[in-house]
């Protein structure tokens, strides 16, 4: 799997347990203390977040930051970009 093709499976994950949840981008992003902007960037599967970031996201949803990677650990911000 290339880089891209990780960052939309990523995306379309963001995507699947924020409204799984029932939140709207603003208020995940306030609850995950970040920008509404690059959460959104994220979820276009334009731009890979950083590990702590991550970390906000499941801590806000409640799972483990393995959710967003289909249960595998990948971070290194989705394989060495930033």
């Amino acid at each position: 799997m290339n880089r891209n093709e990780l960052l939309q499976e990523v995306a379309e994950r963001l995507i699947s347990v924020r409204t799984g949840l029932g939140y709207d981008l603003e208020c995940a992003a306030q609850l995950a203390h970040l920008d509404a902007e690059r959460l959104a960037s994220a979820e276009e599967g334009s731009l890979a977040l950083g590990e702590s970031e991550l970390q906000n996201l499941a801590d806000a949803y409640r799972v483990d930051v393995t959710a967003f990677f289909g249960g595998r650990v990948t971070p290194m911000s989705y394989l060495f970009g930033a």
